[in-house]
């Protein structure tokens, strides 16, 4: 069960890494996901310092689970953030908004319910490294780590570039067209 631990922890961390970085990449990158926070309902004197709070929970995240002892912690508070933004789609997707996800910096597509499915699968993640750790066991072996980030690795890719996916995968509208020489 360590081996599970250690892709939930790779996992999460790729993703939350990706996630700061994404938003502190640039000041209008920042800047962007601070106006996308007002979107959610957050009122406009508020939205700066939750952002800010976002970015450093996202933060503390990627801290904790790079350190052996206090990755347990990085998994609760991954498993609590996770609850936290998945309510606030919910309730942006309730009240009809469709702000853009700024997750992970400048993406400009709306949120919808795969925003809401991938938070819950990734809060899934956590939790399920919370069991693994809490299974006692051997120390992991040098396959089964790697394996665990053969496992990690290409989940939080598709975790965070899923807008690019959806699109590129996303129907396109057929245009009719008419033979040539006809009106």
């Amino acid at each position: 069960m360590r081996a599970t631990e250690l892709a939930a922890r790779l996992l999460l961390a790729l993703v939350f890494l990706a996630a700061v970085v994404g938003k502190l990449r640039t000041r209008a990158a920042f800047a962007g996901f601070v106006v996308s926070v007002g979107q959610f309902g957050v009122p406009a004197r508020w939205t700066r310092p939750v952002a800010r709070l976002a970015v450093a929970a996202e933060a503390a995240v990627v801290v904790l689970l790079a350190v052996g002892r206090t990755a347990p912690a990085g998994l609760l508070l991954a498993a609590g953030l996770l609850a936290v933004l998945t309510a606030a789609v919910v309730g942006a997707l309730r009240r009809g908004a469709r702000p853009a996800c700024r997750c992970f910096g400048s993406a400009d597509a709306p949120i919808g319910p795969r925003h809401v499915a991938r938070n819950v699968a990734l809060a899934a993640v956590a939790v399920l490294g919370l069991l693994g750790g809490a299974v006692a066991g051997p120390s992991l072996s040098p396959a089964a780590a790697l394996l665990a980030a053969g496992v990690a690795v290409p989940l939080a890719a598709v975790a965070v570039r899923l807008d690019d996916l959806v699109a590129l995968f996303a129907p396109t509208p057929s245009r009719t067209t008419r033979p040539a020489g006809r009106p």
